[in-house]
């Protein structure tokens, strides 16, 4: 998971810089997104998976 963190970021702030000194806005929203996506997305797909697990296994009983 730490590689997808590392790409999010470099994708991120490269997305940053291009959109910035092209005055794009759109890739700057990339930017924001992928960059909002390097700090949550890991907390994000642990807690769908504990989730996604514990259902299973209640459904189960």
């Amino acid at each position: 998971m730490i590689y997808v963190q590392l790409v999010l970021l470099v994708v991120g702030a490269t997305l940053l810089v291009i959109g910035y000194r092209r005055n794009a806005r759109k890739l700057m929203l990339a930017a924001a997104i992928a960059l909002f996506l390097t700090g949550s997305g890991a907390q994000f797909a642990t807690g769908f998976a504990q989730g996604l697990h514990q259902g299973i296994a209640d459904w189960a009983k």
